[in-house]
């Protein structure tokens, strides 16, 4: 059992309803990489690099792998979309799903948080809150606006008024602002069910993010990438939440630094920007981080085709871990040939 073959179909897939609104161009600005690797046995596994990803770079790994047997690689050293691939290869030559070969599952089901762009109007942010809802989620997360910070308490108010308590707002700066200006809009929005502050401020400055949560009555929360952002912000007790983009291994290790200090973990795995097989990915990877039970930034069903069939279905707020073997999701070849813009074929 030897890799001999390399395809990747370079899509984009447009966004729906707010974000295609703000964001038409992104998706053909930023493509993504779908990724199909054979054995000389027949056997396909498939993965996405995701927006943005780097078509030579796939390339350029894919020489190393070739010719080698999958089940003596270790997937968290290659490229994402590569990655991926390699686990599902691996799976199905073992008939297991991915998540066996990543940790124990400690659930059946991941939870998943809506989102909307940062751009959106407080009526539009209301507007998608309403759709949120009526589609069984439970958090919405959204970014702030990079020159109208002051609209933050607008559309805090308006989702609260469209939709009440059936929301948790998960709030993510992205454009950090001063401790006072945090302070401020803490205390005019801290009673409309906030579920948390993403990165209000820079992590550097841990010694004010200690001093924030003594202020204000809402969590913070650091995105981090790394174990070792993980160890800054458990020492420095700065945050109640974190947002985890990171391979399998990198989770995991995130997770066992966290877990003994009760930090509960959200993943953003795929994020904006990915279909549906990327957040199956994500979902196996949910599966056995033991403290990942916040709802996660994977947001497959923000663009209008996830490229799966059947397609990955989110009820409730919840996505079921998909159980046949390697990643357990079948692309749908007819909807990637029909949102592809590029072709590349290895042998």
């Amino acid at each position: 059992m030897k890799i001999e073959k390399l395809e990747v179909h370079v899509v984009a897939v447009p966004y729906v309803r707010v974000v295609k609104k703000y964001r038409p161009k992104e998706p053909f600005e930023r493509p993504d990489p779908i990724v199909r690797v054979w054995n000389d046995d027949g056997l396909c596994g498939i993965g996405e690099s995701g927006r943005g990803g780097s078509v030579e770079e796939i390339r350029r790994q894919f020489k190393i792998i070739k010719g080698k047997n999958p089940l003596d690689l270790y997937p968290n050293d290659y490229e994402s979309g590569l990655m991926q691939a390699i686990y599902d290869l691996q799976g199905k030559a073992l008939g297991w799903p991915a998540y066996r070969l990543m940790g124990r599952k400690v659930r059946d089901k991941v939870p998943m948080a809506f989102w909307t762009v940062e751009l959106a109007t407080p009526e539009e942010t209301a507007a998608e809150a309403l759709y949120a809802v009526e589609r069984g989620f439970k958090v919405f997360k959204w970014h702030t606006h990079p020159t109208r910070p002051e609209t933050t308490v607008e559309r805090v108010k308006a989702i609260y008024d469209a939709v009440g308590d059936d929301l948790a707002i998960r709030i993510d700066r992205g454009y950090p602002w001063t401790f006072a200006f945090t302070v401020k809009i803490a205390r005019q929005i801290e009673r409309y069910n906030i579920e948390c502050f993403e990165d209000p401020l820079p992590h550097k400055s841990v010694g004010l993010y200690r001093m924030l949560r003594s202020k204000i009555d809402i969590p913070l929360a650091w995105h981090i990438h790394s174990a070792e952002e993980a160890l800054v912000a458990v020492k420095n007790e700065a945050v109640d939440y974190l947002n985890v983009s990171a391979k399998p291994d990198v989770v995991s290790d995130i997770s066992a630094i966290t877990t003994p200090e009760r930090v509960s973990l959200w993943l953003q795995i795929s994020g904006i920007g990915c279909t549906g097989l990327k957040d199956a990915f994500a979902a196996h990877i949910g599966a056995v981080t033991e403290n990942a039970t916040l709802p996660g930034d994977n947001l497959h069903f923000l663009k209008e085709n996830d490229l799966l069939k059947p397609h990955l279905k989110v009820k409730d707020g919840f996505m079921d871990v998909p159980e046949k073997p390697g990643l357990g999701v079948e692309l749908d070849m007819e909807a990637v040939k029909d949102y592809r813009i590029d072709y590349i074929i290895e042998t």
